[in-house]
């Protein structure tokens, strides 16, 4: 299972990224690699080349549990 977030660099959304990261390691167990985009706005979560959330399609950050909730549910 790989998982990653990748996250705009110009938005500065990294903290929000690495706080995600830390609720999946923690809750589930699962690894989550940071990805630093240049794409306007990005905050992508990506579990197997699958996009699961995308802030640019819901124009709003992912609750963390609803994150951990759906990684459970598809393990």
């Amino acid at each position: 299972m790989q998982l990653s977030i990748e996250y705009c660099i110009t938005c500065n959304y990294r903290p929000m990224a690495a706080s995600l990261a830390i609720v999946i390691k923690k809750e589930i167990g699962i690894d989550t690699q940071l990805v630093g985009s240049k794409k306007a706005g990005a905050f992508e979560v990506i579990l197997d080349g699958e996009l699961i959330f995308s802030k640019l399609q819901s124009n709003c950050f992912p609750d963390h549990q609803e994150i951990v909730a759906e990684l459970r549910a598809v393990r």
